[in-house]
This record gives structure tokens, sequence and C-alpha cells, in this order.
């Protein structure tokens, strides 16, 4: 055998190797890690309608919920996905495009740039504080997104969470870079 049909040999052998494996991890991972397409651009610039991502719906998943964590939850508008702001007995409030937790001005860097298209009271909003069993949310293009500022959306209860995001793996722009 010549080095070249050895070496496509070891070649083909290892991504069948490979493809095995990684189609073992999925469905052993099948019950908790589920495939979504987002839909909406409440997420930009992190996440862009027609990714496809990964979401964590296991228990843990679900119940170990922190600040600033990525979830799919159920509202009336569907599914939809949101950073965590503020966890049961933290105060939330905002001015000026500023979001302040139990009094701190927060770092978001991952933010989309404001556009000026933002309502007053989405842009400004006095303290409240969660309720045990609730969770503040809010999408991090906020100038384009319905989230816990609005009166009629409100926190979301812990029993909305879905899962948690993971990673994406497709990007719907074959320009855009991975995260």
């Amino acid at each position: 055998m010549t080095s070249n049909a050895a070496a496509r040999k070891l070649l083909v052998s290892a991504l069948w190797a490979a493809t095995l494996g990684v189609s073992l991890l999925l469905s052993g991972c099948n019950m908790a890690y589920h495939p979504y397409q987002v839909a909406g651009s409440s997420m930009l610039p992190l996440l862009h309608p027609g990714d496809r991502i990964f979401v964590d719906q296991s228990d843990k998943a679900r119940t170990d919920l922190q600040d600033g964590d990525i979830i799919v939850l159920r509202s009336k508008d569907g599914i939809v996905l949101k950073r965590i702001l503020a966890l049961p007995g933290e105060t939330i409030s905002s001015d000026n495009r500023k979001v302040f937790r139990n009094g701190k001005q927060l770092d978001e860097p991952y933010l989309a740039p404001a556009t000026g298209e933002g309502l007053p009271d989405l842009i400004t909003f006095a303290p409240r504080t969660v309720n045990s069993g609730e969770l503040f949310v809010m999408g991090d293009n906020r100038d384009r997104s319905a989230d816990s500022r609005l009166p009629g959306y409100g926190p979301v209860r812990f029993s909305d969470v879905v899962g948690k995001y993971r990673w994406t793996y497709w990007f719907a722009s074959s320009t855009r870079k991975q995260n």
C-alpha cells in the first residue's frame, strides 16, 4: 500500500470514528440538550434570527439559574430567549439605559447598540424587587425586546423556564464568527 493510500485510509477511519463519537455524544445527551432555531431579534448581537442553538433542558439547568444566564422560556408569545438580570429577592432598576441590580450598575458588554427607538418606560424604570419563584429577564437588544420591563409581560415564573442556552452550532450568516 502506498503512503497516500495509507494516509487516505487513516483519514477515512478517523472521520468515521469522529462521526460515530459525535453521534454517540449527542444521542447520549438527547434527554437534556435540544436544538432550537432563533426566531426573533431580542438577543442581538449574540443570537441572530435563523441561528441554531443547543439548549440544556436538564432539571439542573432549569433550577441552577444565575444572573446573566440566557434562558429559553415559555411566554404568551411562544418560546423566547432572554437573559436573567435579577433573581428572587434582588432589586432591579434602570436609569437612562443603565441597569442596576441591588443598587450596583451592571457591566453589560453584550448589549446591542441603542437605536433611539426605545420607549421611555423601557429606558428608565423604578426599582422593583423580584418575588420568590420569579425571574426578571431582558433581551440584549433592549430597544426591540418585549421583556420583564413591560407591565403586561412582567417577571417570569421559574416554571416557565424550558432550559439554558449552551452554544450556537449553526450561524445563520456565514460571515459571522463563532462567539
